[in-house]
């Protein structure tokens, strides 16, 4: 008897042990993990389905957790978006994997949502229309590549935060961001349309253009500018005079335009 006793609970000792590193897997430290396998099996979140796109959601009003993070590289093959946010005050750390479409470019979107206050850094999105594009109030992407993408490499909405960005061979902006946002320490370059597009009562500061179609910087009237080197932009035109480097925008100074400290 003791014998089978000391087994039964041997045996519910280590089913307890499975499920809590079952539980450990799908989120660590508060933090869901995606990659191509969970992918394939969906329910990531609430109402997520297998394949793509992936649904992230939130229940912001709970413990449920609001971060997610790449444990692997993603690859979509098809026409659908990778990632859709549908909840507000998410972060989604690609973790230094790349969200890759293998046909681009791809009709659907890397990373999109319109929800408020979502976060996205530290990775590449690559192929898609948009690498990624979010339209809601307060987004903050850092530290990501956004590269050969069809439309724009990065497009925000208002009040957002772009940094340390590389935005670069994209068939629209490189960066594109509406009204009051920092665009900030970001590189775009070789873009088919400008660098870096900002709205009204932007800040722009400390960023690298170079070998974009049109402009290094194109800016609303009202948006501030400082720090930034731009060099070979808008060249659609023949030499010998250098096409103005940034459009409209209001100098802060300490730009250089083509080696000039003289801007635009």
């Amino acid at each position: 008897m003791t014998i089978h006793r000391s087994g039964r609970a041997f045996g519910c000792g280590l089913l307890a042990v499975l499920l809590t590193l079952a539980v450990r897997a799908h989120a660590v430290d508060g933090v869901i993990e995606i990659n191509q396998a969970r992918v394939d099996k969906g329910d990531i979140s609430p109402g997520d389905t297998p394949g793509f796109p992936i649904t992230i959601s939130a229940d912001t009003a709970s413990s449920s957790p609001n971060s997610f993070r790449l444990t692997g590289p993603l690859f979509n093959s098809t026409a659908e978006n990778a990632i859709v946010i549908i909840s507000p005050h998410v972060t989604v750390d690609l973790n230094g994997f790349t969200v890759t479409c293998l046909n681009p470019p791809c009709a659907g979107f890397g990373i999109l949502s319109d929800q408020a206050n979502i976060t996205v850094m530290n990775g590449t999105v690559r192929g898609f229309a948009d690498g990624v594009n979010l339209s809601g109030s307060g987004a903050h992407v850092e530290n990501v590549r956004a590269l050969g993408n069809a439309n724009a490499g990065v497009h925000l909405g208002s009040h957002c935060i772009a940094h340390n960005n590389i935005a670069s061979g994209n068939g629209g902006e490189g960066i594109k961001v509406e009204m009051a946002c920092t665009v900030s320490g970001n590189t775009a370059n070789s873009n088919m349309t400008s660098g870096i597009c900002s709205g009204q009562g932007s800040n722009v500061y400390g960023n690298t253009a170079s070998g974009n179609k049109f402009f290094g910087l194109n800016l609303a009237p009202t948006v501030g500018y400082s720090q930034n080197v731009m060099f070979g932009n808008n060249n659609q035109n023949p030499p010998p005079t250098p096409n103005p480097q940034v459009f409209d925008g209001v100098s802060l100074g300490l730009n250089l335009c083509n080696g000039s400290i003289t801007c635009p």
